[in-house]
């Protein structure tokens, strides 16, 4: 069977399905297609979902510039989207007059894209505003308006916002060849043909092999290294209460060590350390890097024993450019294909990254007429995290399913559960992604067979036909390994 569309979207992270909303605005025929199950189940997954204030970026970069814009619409992105914001604030520490000089370039470069309240600051506010912080530390670039995402909130915002405004989702659905003709690509996935007027490239780490399918030469996306981070136990969460970052490179302001709470009271350390990959699929966490990442937030904030409070860790593949911007141009032959490459800071910059998109796709001859019908409102799942002890009995009231909690480390309910599933989640990590249900010390341990149990319930599958993550992936594994 063939499908139509005025435009396909390749990749379902947050820079797909960003670009899927903001189409979804028009009078457009609109397909996403993704090869998971779920939607920012890539690089977005791997995300420590920093909103940069763009201090770190250098003047005339895409990136720089995207920044800045993002920050202009961000209140009206998190009010439409009903998504957990946190302006936590954060301070780059200096140990040296090499540092400090960084700081004082930084600052300048913030500056120029109007980013608010930055100043260096001395020991002595340091100590006042993170007291666990190094007392080594000589001085701090200070940015207040730094704040932290729930990076998978946000991709199924964009995402369930785009379907209710009409676009098609298509899950499970890779994309295995192209065939440009005069006025259309025919695009071979594993599933259904589609016929495409348009084509936006956003596959993340897969993005150059999908160009090469259309003959592209002049796009690259390499992955020559990983990052990982260790998420701790909510139990040391605020151990700090804004970013609190240091210097890795002075010649790369990019590069950076941290510790942070995360947004549900976690603490995330992170360090770039240029691990090579072995693979676009490498998503091991190093003993080398391990050890590594405790030593640098050793550094930052001493005299804590974060090894025995690890919870869990992740890695993966970064997306690189070749000049470490941001890509987001047309094919050199076919100008109604455009190729989106988005390097960290992704996830700051997707509320505009659809923007853009569109912008380019209008000057190939795609006609945006704005719907008189589309709302840019959508509501975050109920959760027990979320509500007053008023708004609690509310819930239970009208549901009784909100009133059984089935994952107890993150107080996650039937109630929520059901709604994830009802939102499109087929998976425990789908569930997992859009409830925290599995996210807490036992790492679904015990509330795994629950939660699965429901998903086979209301999914009207068998139980052992649940998978973690999508095909291969099945919970219950019956060769017994």
């Amino acid at each position: 069977m063939s499908k139509k569309t005025d435009v396909l979207i390749i990749g379902g992270g947050v820079a797909g399905t960003s670009i899927a909303r903001e189409l979804s605005r028009y009078e457009v025929d609109a397909i996403l297609v993704e090869k998971e199950a779920d939607v920012g189940w890539g690089q977005t997954k791997a995300s420590w979902a920093i909103c940069h204030p763009g201090a770190r970026w250098a003047p005339g970069t895409l990136a720089q510039k995207l920044i800045g814009e993002s920050h202009q619409i961000l209140d009206q992105i998190i009010d439409e989207l009903d998504i957990k914001f946190k302006r936590l604030g954060e301070l780059i520490l200096a140990f040296n007059e090499e540092d400090l000089g960084c700081l004082k370039i930084m600052k300048k470069q913030g500056e120029r894209i109007k980013v608010e309240r930055l100043e260096i600051i001395g020991k002595t506010e340091i100590k006042r505003l993170e007291p666990n912080a190094n007392s080594s530390a000589i001085a701090a670039l200070y940015m207040p308006t730094a704040g932290q995402f729930n990076p998978h909130e946000l991709v199924f915002a964009f995402y369930e916002n785009a379907r209710d405004n009409g676009v098609d989702m298509l899950l499970c659905t890779e994309v295995t060849g192209i065939i440009p003709e005069k006025d259309k690509f025919i695009v071979e996935t594993n599933r259904d043909e589609i016929q495409a007027a348009y084509i936006v490239n956003a596959a993340g780490l897969f993005a150059e092999e999908v160009a090469k399918m259309a003959g592209g030469v002049d796009f690259k996306v390499t992955h020559p290294t990983k990052t990982s981070c260790l998420i701790l136990d909510k139990c040391i969460g605020d151990v700090v209460g804004h970013i609190v970052t240091g210097m890795v490179d002075p010649n790369k302001f990019t590069s950076f060590k941290l510790v942070m709470p995360t947004f549900d009271k976690n603490l995330l350390l992170y360090t770039s350390i240029p691990e090579p990959t072995k693979g676009i699929n490498d998503r091991a966490v190093e003993n080398r890097i391990f050890d590594l990442t405790l030593e640098s937030a050793r550094l930052l904030v001493p005299d804590i024993d974060f090894e025995r409070y690890i919870i869990t860790s992740f890695s993966g593949p970064a997306a690189r450019t070749e000049h470490g911007d941001f890509i987001i141009k047309a094919h050199e032959k076919h100008p109604t294909f455009i190729n989106v490459a988005i390097p960290p800071p992704g996830i700051t910059c997707s509320s505009v990254i659809g923007k853009r998109v569109a912008e380019i796709l209008q000057k190939a001859g795609l006609s945006l007429i704005e719907k008189s019908n589309f709302n840019p409102y959508r509501k975050g799942i109920k959760s027990l995290q979320r509500s007053s002890p008023m708004q609690i009995r509310e819930l239970v009231r009208q549901d009784p399913r909100y009133g059984r909690i089935v994952c107890h480390c993150e107080k996650v309910t039937e109630g929520e559960i059901v709604e994830a599933i009802n939102r499109g989640a087929t998976t425990l990590d789908g569930v997992k992604f859009r409830t925290r249900a599995g996210m807490g010390r036992c790492q679904t341990n015990y509330c795994g067979p629950e939660v699965t149990g429901i998903l086979a319930r209301e999914l009207g599958q068998p139980f052992d036909s649940i998978t973690k993550k999508g095909r291969g992936s099945n919970y219950i594994n019956h060769k017994g390994s």
